[in-house]
């Protein structure tokens, strides 16, 4: 079994609930409060800035060429195409353009900036991993479910469900399969470790912004 095969079946129950939460489900069909989304997006604009940081750290921390390239591309092309939906949402809405991140945000992207930066690579790429396979199965899944009505959220459910991201979502499984079959089993299973804990925060990052979460203090 490949490591990535063993890394869903430990989160399948994870996503599962991600999948139900009301973030997603009312995402899904349309009903979800614009001020919900907007907040989720300001939320999502820290984070991704924060995630290209991270993928950058980690390319310059491989050691063969073709990986180099393949996360610097992933700092750049895949984020760029997001960013820009975010742009115009931005426009749309109005929004500032400083964010100021919430507990929940913070926590996530101290993470994977943690990982990038201390952990060894391989456990490092693990904890990346999710932003891509998770987001990527939730956007088909949405998708499949949307029943022709006009959805207000239609050209955020079509970015996940889009072939270009479900093609640095395959590139990202297939380089994690190939470092962890080059580790020992104590560093695969830290991988799978931090694979999970990436999926808790996911789903820590959308129930934050359906919560509309503030500091207390």
């Amino acid at each position: 079994m490949k490591w990535s095969e063993q890394a869903w079946e430990r989160v399948r129950p994870i996503y599962n609930q991600i999948l139900s939460m009301p973030f997603n489900t009312e995402l899904s069909n349309g009903t979800l409060a614009k001020e919900k989304f907007i907040f989720y997006l300001a939320q999502d604009a820290y984070y991704l800035l924060e995630f290209g940081r991270t993928l950058s750290a980690i390319s310059g921390r491989m050691q063969k060429a073709d990986l180099v390239m393949a996360f610097a591309g992933f700092s750049t092309g895949a984020i760029f195409a997001e960013r820009s939906l975010h742009e115009s949402y931005f426009v749309e809405f109005g929004l500032e353009s400083e964010v100021q991140p919430t507990p929940s945000t913070l926590l996530y992207t101290n993470y994977m900036l943690s990982q990038a930066a201390y952990a060894h690579v391989e456990i490092a790429v693990a904890a990346v991993l999710p932003c891509f396979w998770i987001y990527k199965a939730v956007g088909d899944y949405i998708f499949a479910q949307q029943n022709g009505n006009e959805n207000p959220y239609q050209r955020w459910i079509d970015m996940y469900a889009g072939t270009e991201f479900a093609a640095a979502v395959e590139k990202a499984i297939d380089i994690t399969d190939e470092l962890a079959a080059q580790a020992n089993a104590a560093t695969q299973q830290k991988m799978l470790e931090a694979f999970e804990m990436a999926t808790r925060l996911e789903w820590m990052f959308w129930n934050s912004s359906y919560e509309l979460e503030k500091w207390k203090i």
